[in-house]
């Protein structure tokens, strides 16, 4: 028997359905196993533990969900581009045939995404491959934040939100609300106030130590990770930061383009 190989696309996309679909009977006719199956079932069912390699087919929202529920860091995943933005997407539609051979032939190099892991009490909640998003349940009440590493206050300020973002994430919400762009090779978190009413600006850490970050409002709190992890505070809530112990492995063909296709997207934007 052939390795195993799985695909995941999103039904909102028909043409991704049907990539999906030409990429499985490729798949098949080179003699491996493969199955193709939509990201909510995906999500409700799991992929399987001997997945030679992921290939995700959708926008960022699909490969997070997809990321979520890995079996194991390791898998490497190939990522094609059928959002609307597709920032953490790396082969367009055209290509994906023949990086789907390449992957096949093992043309390919890997490349360790780092995470963020967030945690109360020392209890993880979720890991972060793009962001975390921290606001009120409310929408138009703000929060007050203060962050701190080694018992030292870095700085604090009041907004409508904060962002904590990955490097890979850099590039895509925190980005949007006036966050750098940082490379992917620096092993570090991104904060981005959103809004905010004091003068306060985005700071980079660095995640050789951890750093916490205390949030306070007069309605309830919640936080957001990577869009599909919610969790709900009353009125305060105290998190840990910290780099992950997991990884994202994805299939890349040029070293260092990931980080410059997404740059050209976001400035030609």
């Amino acid at each position: 028997m052939g390795s195993r190989y799985f695909i995941v696309y999103t039904v909102r996309k028909p043409k991704a359905v049907e990539k999906a679909r030409e990429l499985e009977m490729m798949i098949k006719n080179r003699g491996f196993i493969v199955d193709s199956m939509q990201i909510e079932d995906t999500v409700e069912r799991g992929i399987p533990a001997d997945t030679e390699a992921l290939i995700v087919l959708g926008g960022d929202g699909t490969l997070l969900k997809s990321v979520s529920i890995l079996p194991r860091p390791s898998i490497p995943i190939l990522t094609i581009n059928y959002g609307r933005g597709g920032y953490l997407m790396e082969v367009e539609p055209e290509r994906s045939l023949k990086a789907v051979e390449d992957v096949l032939e093992g043309r390919y190099e890997i490349e360790k995404a780092i995470m963020l892991s967030f945690l109360i009490d020392r209890k993880k909640i979720a890991d972060a491959l793009n962001e975390a998003y921290i606001s009120t349940v409310v929408p138009g009440k703000i929060i007050e934040f203060k962050v701190e590493r080694n018992d030292v206050e870095l700085y604090n300020g009041v907004g409508d939100a904060l962002i904590i973002s990955t490097p890979l994430g850099s590039t895509a919400y925190a980005f949007s609300a006036g966050g750098p762009a940082v490379d992917d090779h620096l092993e570090s978190a991104v904060l981005v106030p959103v809004c905010p009413l004091t003068n306060i600006r985005s700071v980079v850490l660095s995640l050789t130590n951890n750093f916490t970050i205390t949030v306070e409002s007069n309605t309830d709190i919640q936080i957001l990770i990577d869009g599909h992890t919610q969790r709900t505070f009353k009125k305060y809530v105290k998190l840990e930061v910290r780099k992950s112990e997991d990884y994202v492995s994805f299939i890349r063909f040029r070293d260092g383009e990931s980080f410059a296709r997404r740059l050209k997207k976001r400035f030609k934007s």
